[in-house]
């Protein structure tokens, strides 16, 4: 079976999809080796398997990835052992295609390492993902985790401060030192970075404004951030 083949060799896979109906061993198999390589794994009706695929499909088919994910820990000791100072952006609930091309663009352009997406909830680096970032997603590493807490527990550990980044933290966006290693939390638009992950901030921070607009597209807001980085650091 192709799919399981892929899996086992740790090939870059987008996404594996399996028939809803499917069970016993075969499923556990899947679902074990998915987890294994962070693979998000989806279960669909027969009926949306049979459109997306002429013939025989086997009750199973995957998505080849179009960038080969980083390992997140490998990452950072390898920014360290470079002489820099590690510089991540973590995107928790990012669903937009288009959002997450345009952060990519702007922490790429910037300087950022790489970006950190979870496995579950995020939106795919497809074409239109690609092409929205100037090309900036096949150049600028990303990591793909089982979660944001997951990533967040292994940056805590190897001593990077982590900041997050939206209308509800106490600083001002200037007053936060950006010259370390950090990584820098964003959250889906209209609801904000998940509670769940606040607890690990060491800075929660906003970008002051005056108009009457509610807020910033996140896309926009990752820019002013990064910019704000970059003056920093340079």
């Amino acid at each position: 079976m192709p799919v399981i083949e892929a899996l086992k060799k740790g090939s870059a896979l987008e996404r594996v999809y399996i028939q809803d109906s499917v069970s016993g061993a075969f499923e556990v198999e899947v679902r074990t080796l998915c987890q294994q390589n962070e693979v998000p794994l989806s279960r669909i009706p027969k009926s949306k398997l049979d459109r997306d695929i002429h013939g025989n499909h086997q009750g199973i088919y995957a998505i080849g990835a179009l960038v080969s994910y980083r390992d997140l820990e490998t990452l950072i000791k390898v920014t360290l052992m470079k002489g820099e100072s590690p510089l991540l952006l973590l995107l928790d609930g990012i669903k937009d295609v288009r959002n997450l091309g345009a952060i990519a663009r702007s922490a790429e352009i910037f300087g950022a390492h790489g970006i950190v997406i979870p496995s579950k909830g995020s939106a795919p680096i497809n074409d239109i993902a690609i092409k929205t970032s100037a090309g900036a997603l096949l150049h600028l590493p990303v990591c793909r985790v089982k979660s944001m807490q997951s990533a967040l527990d292994l940056l805590c550990r190897n001593e990077v401060e982590i900041c997050g980044a939206d209308q509800t933290g106490d600083k001002e966006l200037s007053g936060v030192n950006f010259k370390g290693p950090c990584a820098i939390v964003f959250g889906e638009e209209g609801k904000g970075i998940n509670n769940i992950l606040k607890v690990y901030f060491d800075h929660h921070f906003h970008i002051p404004q005056i108009g009457k607009t509610e807020s910033l597209n996140v896309s926009v807001a990752a820019g002013i951030v990064m910019y704000e980085v970059f003056r920093q650091r340079s």
